[in-house]
């Protein structure tokens, strides 16, 4: 295939599996730029195999774990980039009208969130570098629940769940199997977390790691109860919360019969989409995350940050909120 011919770079050579190689765009809308010449992206997926390139200068920069980050802080050699990007942690549930689960009662799920602690997930899987999220993660721009907000359905409450649960009728609790994607290895680590965390209202969660096709096939055609998975980029604030809708594609395969449906969240939606004035949109979308964490059709934990490593010989490199590496339009090399 050939690529649409606009971006900074063109396409020179493509080894599956070992590099692509890309060489400046003369012709590239914006004058001056890229400012490098040539640019290969190397197939590494070992992470300490990364590191140790790096180290020998084999390679530039690279992403990498938090973990790693922290073993090299004190390396003169190296710059550490950080930022949020858009991928919301959340655990989905399947809310299907024909084959009722526990969950399916809005007070179990309300007592699953109110028994997390998620700044166990921020310290014990991101070393402190995350943020809460709702919906709409924390960085885009100032449309997520503030911190404030999301406080308010966050705190841990573990008599409050348990109540929740006896009223529910579950006070002994249940079974569950919440799948998480095996690599990288934190949607597993907050599996566990969430599945220590409930055990404490008598939920008993196995955690069942599987490789990424195998759970994107599940995700993708309803075949989970429970799945620990992260969200992307989202060019309007809308597609955040479109799963919830009714007639969207995704709720029809979670929510099957209306599992989930809440009317005032879909006025809102329809309302809103409609709209372009981002002051009257604000109101809207924000009410529309604050039922999404209070009924918790799916409940969001955290927003972890991405980190770069780069030698300090590249400048002007930065972590992008779309975790792409666009900051290579405007990067440089010194020396």
């Amino acid at each position: 295939s050939q690529g649409i011919g606009t971006g900074p770079y063109k396409l020179v050579e493509f080894v599956p599996n070992d590099r692509v190689v890309y060489a400046r765009n003369p012709d590239y809308w914006k004058p001056g730029l890229p400012y490098l010449d040539e640019i290969t992206l190397k197939v590494l997926p070992d992470e300490q195999s990364r590191l140790a390139a790096l180290r020998s200068g084999a390679i530039d920069g690279s992403t990498f774990s938090p973990d790693i980050v922290q073993t090299v802080r004190n390396d003169k050699s190296l710059v550490v980039l950080t930022g949020l990007t858009s991928s919301p942690r959340v655990i989905q549930f399947t809310i299907k009208a024909d084959a009722k689960k526990p969950w399916s009662d809005v007070r179990v799920r309300k007592a699953v969130s109110m028994a997390m602690n998620r700044q166990d997930i921020i310290e014990k899987v991101y070393n402190g570098d995350a943020e809460l999220t709702g919906a709409v993660p924390p960085g885009y721009a100032d449309w997520p629940l503030t911190k404030a907000d999301l406080a308010k359905f966050y705190t841990q409450d573990i008599a409050g769940a348990k109540k929740l649960m006896a009223d529910a009728g579950f006070a002994q609790g249940f079974p569950v199997t919440l799948q998480a994607i095996s690599a990288p290895r934190e949607y597993t680590q907050i599996a566990e977390i969430v599945r220590e965390a409930v055990k404490q209202i008598g939920i008993d969660v196995t955690v069942q790691p599987l490789e990424i096709g195998t759970f994107a096939k599940n995700i993708g055609d309803g075949s989970f109860d429970w799945a620990s998975t992260g969200r992307g980029i989202r060019e309007d604030v809308s597609q955040y919360v479109n799963d919830f809708r009714p007639d969207q594609p995704n709720y029809n395969v979670w929510f099957t019969g209306g599992g989930y449906k809440n009317d005032e969240l879909t006025k809102l939606y329809d309302d809103g989409f409609v709209l372009t004035d981002p002051a009257k949109r604000k109101p809207i979308y924000k009410r529309i995350q604050e039922i999404i964490v209070d009924e918790v059709p799916n409940m969001y934990t955290v927003q972890n940050k991405s980190f770069h490593l780069v030698r300090s010989r590249v400048k002007n490199m930065y972590v992008s909120f779309t975790n792409t590496n666009v900051g290579l339009r405007e990067a440089w090399v010194e020396g």
